[in-house]
């Protein structure tokens, strides 16, 4: 256990995901193509160091609607 704390690639790794963790809702809301991306991005930015914020983006970013449906 003692070589993984000392182990950098553990720790990057770490880093990655909880930064991908982090911006889930954002990277949720890319990949549906929602209409209003910058207004999910400062929300799940700025709002996601709450504990209201995050939980709220991710619910955006479902429920937003995308590109494709204005058509």
């Amino acid at each position: 256990m003692d070589a993984l704390a000392h182990s950098y690639v553990f720790w990057i790794g770490l880093i990655l995901l909880l930064v991908v963790l982090y911006l889930l809702p954002a990277l949720i809301g890319l990949l549906r193509g929602v209409e209003n991306f910058a207004l999910l991005f400062a929300l799940n930015c700025l709002g996601g160091l709450t504990c209201i914020g995050w939980p709220a983006a991710l619910i955006a970013a479902f429920m937003l609607p995308t590109r494709h449906d204005r058509r």
